[in-house]
């Protein structure tokens, strides 16, 4: 395998802590592969002591792949190759002794933390309960979590009334999954840390454990992972870490570009390495991404070169509104594709938010032009799998109350809402589980006869097929599916024939998986159920999904093209007020902003579109846009401006009608010195 002598100094250096300084498309992953290769064969580490970490799951799995071409089958099944979650669940099940929880412990998904946030604050009527409250408490118990504040502590930091009623509810939400036996993801690292922190002998076991530690992504890591990181390393360790300091773009959830100078300080020694040598791009898209990223406050200063052809212009499109944007980019792919003969799969369309697909979906459709849209949800968050993997839940640990009240009446048993109720009222009451409460349905005079053998009919399953569990797992989720007639039950709530057929083909999808999974394959030790379900939610399903192969025109946020490239990209919405967005022009988070349009310029390989529309529709309003200011923080003669003339009258227009639209003189003087039609 060829190597730049960047990439050849990258591998080759291994005494002591290494930060590699990769920028988009230098082959950092073809390193970090190359490096784990050449710790075994030339440095002669043992496999079980390499630990690689990034940030999905999906990286992981392929870094699996990639070295199965270069290293034998038990050499990689060793390697522990996780997410940084994935690692800390390790270290959580193998201390487990020295922990305050039991063994059969499950995890908390988002959609759980919100249910319990709204069964909590329903309780207090002062405090809003609505999704978007109950995400922003979400978080800000997720930020206290990755501070190691104890709800003591953030009550005790709150600087308002309204962060000492979160507070509050972080100690209700935080004694609800201790009494539960649950943990969220957050734990996942806080709870390894701590417990690092805290007890030596520990800690050295897992530092000699992971005796060379690499670190993929290392720029988005947040607080409470690199103090994870430190823990499982000293400070003349050997180390290497890969990051981009301007591909940054996770604030919202934490992560900390700065963490890239506490190396520095925290380990003096440290050897920075610079991968520049950009492969994927031509050179005209590094010099505009250059130009734009070089505007942002760096410490750690690098700069993208590329051997390849200079390339085709970059265009900027107008459009007159939304939809005519969208038209003008349907019609620019349908050109690439009979003239230039570029599939349609080697097409992206990317955007800020996903609200911007909308038109751009109606249009494409129109169009005639099949495109496949990337959303957040996941496979996991189907109402069908949910259900499955709580029935398993509940197996696995019968105090989950929030599984077991998704399965008590899924499909219909006939215990209503206020059956329900009372349970949990007895059980809040005498500080039980559900399951504890309706294992002894008996004692309670409350409900009828009937209610109550309806109740106990469904324990007595539960119990039966815990039993059947440890006799034949391979089985147990078709004895779960044949036992409740679940596939009869999707046939009659479900009303369209294709969403029964998608249901009941993702009941045999995950039906296969378990079974994979309990067997294990070429890459992964067989596991238990308790493995399966905590890997399901983490979504480490090892990139098991089948992949949509048809020729498609690809549509995603900026955000979720992180790591992907395209021969054709199309940026849109390049708005004041979209890209940047509001929000950050309101909080001065430019920067990041900067750095998500770096990221989407550097996702194009040869040609790169930005669009954006002189008008749009907000809140039943017209809007009148302004381009957004990074389009001129780029190399004039390496842009070309379309429909120059529409979008200078539509520009005077609005001026000539004394509407205060942000720095419009400025903008037209800036149309004036570029090229155009």
């Amino acid at each position: 395998m060829s190597l730049n002598s960047a990439q050849k100094k990258a591998i080759e250096f291994i005494n002591g802590p290494c930060l590699i300084l990769a920028g988009a498309g230098s082959g950092k992953t073809k390193v970090i592969i190359n490096k784990i290769i050449y710790l075994i064969n030339h440095c002669k580490y043992k496999a079980d002591n390499i630990t690689a970490v990034t940030f999905t799951n999906k990286s992981a799995h392929e870094m699996r792949v990639r070295l199965s071409e270069y290293l034998n089958v038990l050499e990689i099944k060793k390697i522990i190759i996780s997410t940084f979650h994935s690692l800390g669940l390790e270290i959580i099940k193998q201390e487990i002794n020295a922990l305050k929880f039991n063994s059969n412990f499950t995890l908390f998904d988002e959609k759980d933390q919100i249910m319990l946030l709204k069964k909590i604050c329903h309780k207090d009527k002062n405090i809003e309960d609505d999704i978007q409250s109950l995400k922003k408490i979400n978080i800000m118990i997720s930020y206290w979590k990755n501070q190691f504040y104890t709800p003591l502590q953030a009550e005790s930091l709150a600087n308002s009334h309204l962060e000492k009623k979160i507070a509050y509810i972080y100690k209700k939400y935080n004694d609800y999954l201790c009494e539960s036996n649950i943990l969220d993801f957050d734990d996942l690292i806080c709870i390894p840390t701590l417990l690092l922190k805290k007890n030596q002998k520990i800690q050295h076991y897992w530092q000699k454990k992971i005796s060379y530690l690499l670190v993929d992504e290392y720029q988005d890591t947040n607080n409470s992972q690199y103090e994870l990181i430190k823990m499982l390393t000293k400070i003349d360790s050997n180390f290497t870490f890969v990051g981009d300091d301007d591909q940054s773009i996770y604030s919202w959830r934490g992560a900390n570009p700065e963490n890239l100078l506490l190396l520095k300080k925290d380990f003096p020694s440290l050897k920075v390495i610079k991968m520049e040598h950009n492969y994927r791009s031509s050179g005209r898209i590094l010099k505009v991404a250059n130009s734009l990223i070089s505007n942002n406050i760096h410490f750690l200063k690098k700069k993208l070169f590329s051997n390849l052809e200079y390339g085709d212009l970059i265009k900027v499109i107008v459009g007159k509104n939304e939809e005519n944007e969208a038209e003008k980019i349907a019609k620019k792919i349908l050109y690439q594709h009979a003239i230039k003969k570029i599939k349609y799969q080697d097409c992206a369309i990317l955007y800020r938010g996903n609200y911007q697909s909308k038109i751009l979906e109606k249009v494409l459709i129109k169009a005639n032009i099949p495109y496949n849209i990337s959303e957040n949800s996941s496979f996991f968050s189907r109402p069908e799998i949910k259900d499955l993997i709580s029935y398993i839940r509940v197996i696995i640990n019968p105090n989950d109350n929030y599984a077991f009240m998704r399965i008590i009446n899924v499909p219909s048993r006939k215990i209503g809402l206020i059956t329900l109720n009372k349970l949990i009222q007895w059980a809040d009451k005498e500080n039980k589980s559900l399951f504890q409460i309706s294992d002894d349905i008996e004692a309670k005079n409350l409900l009828t006869e009937r209610t109550k053998n309806k109740i106990k009919k469904f324990i007595i399953w539960i119990k039966k097929i815990t039993q059947l569990s440890y006799l034949q797992p391979s089985d147990i989720l078709d004895i779960i599916i044949n036992d409740i007639k679940y596939e009869m039950w999707l046939s009659k709530i479900l009303k369209e024939p294709n969403q029964i057929k998608n249901s009941i083909d993702n009941i045999h999808t995950l039906s296969t998986w378990f079974k994979n999974m309990l067997q294990g394959d070429e890459f992964e030790q067989p596991m238990t159920l308790s493995q399966i379900v905590t890997r399901m939610t983490l979504r480490d399903i090892s990139n098991n999904i089948k992949k949509n192969k048809r020729d498609k025109v690809q549509l995603m946020t900026l955000h979720a093209s992180k790591g992907l490239e395209f021969p054709v990209v199309f940026m849109i919405g390049m708005c004041e007020g979209i890209l940047p967005n509001h929000k950050s022009i309101y909080h001065n988070n430019i920067e990041e902003e900067r750095r998500l349009t770096y990221v989407g310029i550097t996702r194009a390989k040869k040609q790169l579109f930005f669009t954006y529309c002189c008008q749009r529709i907000q809140y039943g309003q017209i809007m009148h846009m302004s381009p957004s200011r990074f389009l001129f923080e780029l190399p004039k003669e390496d842009l070309h401006w379309n429909t120059y003339i529409s979008s200078v009258k539509s520009l005077q227009k609005i001026e000539k009608n004394k509407l205060k639209i942000y720095h419009i003189r400025k903008i037209l003087k800036q149309y004036k010195k570029l090229k155009y039609e």
